[in-house]
């Protein structure tokens, strides 16, 4: 006989009683994070309705935990604010469109550019320009709260800061991967860094939904391509 069995079976109980204890912590464990996963969704949806909606300056954390019928203790539970609220939420909006955005073949106006590292970085800006528009008052909302994170933080966006709109939707980290990617190929010059670049041209790529709402994002794309050639036109040589 094994050490602790019993003979009258009752250890074989033992067991299948902690088995079972064990499986029902299990299940609500399961249960409570299936309901908070719920909770977040219905949160994020509601904050892409109330912020493109009623735009940055007006939402509260208050008006999106009404829509999405949570008590506001139980939205400040999800997120730290409205800063981190509307960083969710557009994240969301922006990895939607950039999945529904075809890939891109060269154009004939692409043929002017300087090679191919650039080409990718027009089509780029091109795709992102779209994905923008699609969601142009929200895109406007997330540009009013990157604005006022900005000045209050004062330095480059910070992931570790749940508070930072710009660390939730890197928007500026795949332009500057093809940038760098551009200087390396010679195709553009190393006048400036290209982080610090790819930061200003996603604040500006944000702008001109506040600024020019009806704008082509074709358009959009050509200005911020020629805004990035024109900083860093090719090396001499």
């Amino acid at each position: 006989m094994a050490t602790g069995e019993r003979p009258d079976g009752r250890g074989e109980e033992a067991r299948a009683r902690v088995g079972d204890s064990q499986a029902r912590r299990d299940s609500r464990r399961r249960t409570a994070l299936a309901r908070r996963a719920r909770t977040r969704a219905a949160l994020i949806a509601a904050a892409r309705r109330v912020f493109a909606d009623q735009g940055w300056a007006e939402t509260r954390v208050e008006d999106v935990a009404r829509v999405a019928g949570v008590s506001v203790a139980t939205a400040y539970n999800h997120f730290s604010g409205k800063h981190a609220l509307i960083g969710a939420a557009f994240a969301v909006a922006w990895q939607e469109g950039l999945d529904a955005e075809p890939a891109e073949r060269p154009t004939a106006a692409a043929r002017s550019l300087p090679g191919a590292r650039t080409e990718e970085l027009a089509a780029h800006l091109r795709r992102i320009s779209r994905v923008a528009r699609r969601h142009r008052a929200l895109t406007a909302a997330f540009a009013g709260a990157v604005q006022e994170s900005t000045a209050r933080v004062r330095r480059g966006p910070s992931p570790p800061d749940p508070e930072d709109p710009r660390a939730t939707t890197p928007v500026a980290e795949r332009i500057a991967v093809l940038l760098d990617a551009a200087q390396r190929a010679g195709e553009l010059g190393h006048q400036r860094d290209p982080a610090d670049l790819a930061e200003q041209l996603t604040f500006l790529l944000f702008l001109r939904c506040f600024t020019h709402p009806d704008e082509d994002p074709a358009d959009t794309a050509a200005m911020l391509l020629a805004f990035a050639v024109g900083v860093l036109p090719a090396d001499e040589g």
